[in-house]
């Protein structure tokens, strides 16, 4: 069968919710901890860094979407929706440069400061001031569209940008634009352990890392209250071990990320539901541009020519996710397949005319994180070592660290090729393009990338208003992405939860965050 069925559907993302399906075990047996007003969810996933100024974890993400809003929030459930938070309306000039957003009166963040338009604007100048003095790799969410705000009065705020981009609510939704108190954080150094948070549905009050992160509802909070009031999240060492312990009745809800043989394996068991969707996250190799020999595009292409997809789809990750010959996935404007099958043939007479033969083999360092994408990680990094040396013209030594390790090795500019995943930050083929083409923009990623031609693209195709005519240049800018390889797509994943049978609630959107204050269950 043909595994590009599960994104038939992702065509629709644009316009409405993804459908899932359900496995349930026929009859309930251990039920999830009995409180109702309590609810435990499992994750292998960790946090590394609160501060929304510096944050680019999926998972922090994800706790920033339950304990602080935005001046708009994303709609949960839908395909890049976003509903009134903070500001409880805005409009938009006529040639699309100048925001005004009308705030909430009366709210108050968690430590007593009050809410107005002199909060919101110190937010978002803190993030584009703290980049410019240190770099953050988010930021740049802000400081390439914002040109800068101003207060009209106190529950008023005028945003004026840039450039004119149609996705800008999408990005006031997305966590760089948090609002936080201005008493409650630093404006020199980015704080990685604070958990203040902003005015959201829950407040954290409880957190050790890599073990435990309790939330509890807001009473304060100016929308409607989470329907369980306490929210526990545990960390797992290992999918096998979450897996486990959701069987045994220790937690409420397993997410991110179960291995392909432990969903394989509670698939059926009594008590326990899987719900699976196709997904928008997408896989891809990073090459350090500024780093030899990875400073040659010709490097870059030869070794993403090597790579066979489909090995490293059903073999690598065991069926859970599917090849990608594109940085922008089926669904979404102006997608086109680019990269091809497996060409080593092609390959090695590019790095033959570099110098590199049998008896001179190209040597790199390929570097993964064992557990921050799951149990697979390790495998698929095997296997595309493996596919790289089966050309005899390659040696590849494989090197791993643990997220927050791998993170600053990237940050500081000292991992030569690596591994990353995306989920994106907004619904729109620029948000799988311009972060990972555009000068400057990918220094966040470690890939310090810059091409005049590839940001002329970019750039238009941010504020044409005609979807052809962007849809055009997106054909433009995946033609030229295969010559150039700052980063090589070659996987699109798929969103899997599972949880007892006794929780009700649970919603999965486009952006794959989990939203625990729709979650319920019975005792």
């Amino acid at each position: 069968m043909d595994k590009r069925f599960w994104f038939v559907s992702i065509v629709l993302v644009l316009a409405m919710v993804l459908p899932t399906v359900s496995m349930v075990g026929a009859v309930p047996s251990n039920q999830g901890p009995s409180d109702a007003s309590v609810l435990v969810v499992g994750t292998t996933d960790k946090l590394s860094v609160f501060d929304p100024a510096d944050v680019y974890d999926f998972h922090a993400w994800e706790i920033w979407n339950n304990t602080g809003d935005g001046l708009l929030n994303n709609k949960p459930g839908t395909a890049g929706e976003v509903a009134p938070g903070l500001a409880e309306k805005y409009e938009a000039s006529a040639d699309g440069m100048e925001y005004t957003f009308y705030l909430r009166e009366g709210l108050s963040f968690p430590d007593g400061t009050p809410f107005n338009a002199d909060a919101v604007k110190w937010s978002i100048d803190r993030v584009i001031s703290m980049n410019e003095e240190l770099g953050g790799e988010v930021a740049f969410l802000v400081s390439d569209y914002v040109d800068k705000v101003e207060v009209v009065d106190d529950y008023t705020v005028k945003i004026y940008l840039k450039t004119p981009v149609g996705f800008f609510p999408q990005l006031v939704a997305s966590n760089p634009y948090k609002i936080i108190s201005p008493n409650s954080w630093d404006t020199t150094a980015y704080e990685a352990d604070n958990t203040a948070g902003g005015i959201g549905p829950y407040k954290i009050t409880s957190w050790k890392r890599d073990e435990e992160l309790v939330m509890e509802a807001n009473p304060d909070y100016y929308g409607d209250a989470p329907k369980t009031p306490k929210v526990i999240i545990r960390y797992f060492a290992d999918s096998a071990t979450m897996r486990l312990a959701l069987e045994n009745g220790e937690i409420d809800i397993a997410w991110k990320s179960l291995a392909p043989v432990d969903l394989k394996s509670i698939e059926g068991v009594k008590g326990v539901v899987v719900e699976k969707q196709p997904g928008t996250e997408i896989r891809y190799i990073c090459y350090n541009c500024k780093t030899e020999p990875f400073t040659d595009k010709n490097v870059r292409t030869a070794l993403a020519l090597m790579l066979d997809r489909e090995e490293i789809a059903d073999v690598g990750f065991q069926g859970i996710k599917v090849p990608l010959y594109s940085m922008i996935p089926p669904g979404f404007l102006g997608h086109k397949e680019t990269y091809g099958d497996a060409d080593v043939d092609t390959a090695k007479t590019m790095l033959a005319e570099l110098g590199y033969d049998e008896s001179k083999p190209l040597e790199i360092e390929f570097w993964y994180s064992p557990t921050h994408y799951g149990d697979t990680e390790a495998d698929v990094a095997a296997l595309i070592k493996d596919q790289w040396e089966a050309s005899g013209v390659v040696k590849v030594k494989l090197q791993n660290a643990e997220w927050a390790t791998y993170k600053e090795y990237r940050n500081k500019g000292t991992l030569p090729i690596f591994l990353l995943g995306w989920y994106p930050d907004y619904l729109d083929s620029d948000n799988y393009t311009y972060p990972f083409g555009h000068t400057g923009a990918t220094d966040g990623l470690g890939v310090f990338y810059s091409n005049p031609d590839m940001d002329k693209l970019l750039e238009a195709a941010q504020v044409a208003t005609d979807p052809d005519a962007r849809a055009d240049l997106y054909g433009q800018i995946q033609d030229l992405w295969p010559t150039e390889n700052s980063t090589t797509p070659f996987a699109q994943g798929a969103l899997f939860v599972a949880y007892r049978d006794n929780v009700t609630g649970i919603v999965l959107d486009p952006l794959s965050l989990f939203h625990y204050y729709l979650v319920s269950k019975t005792g």
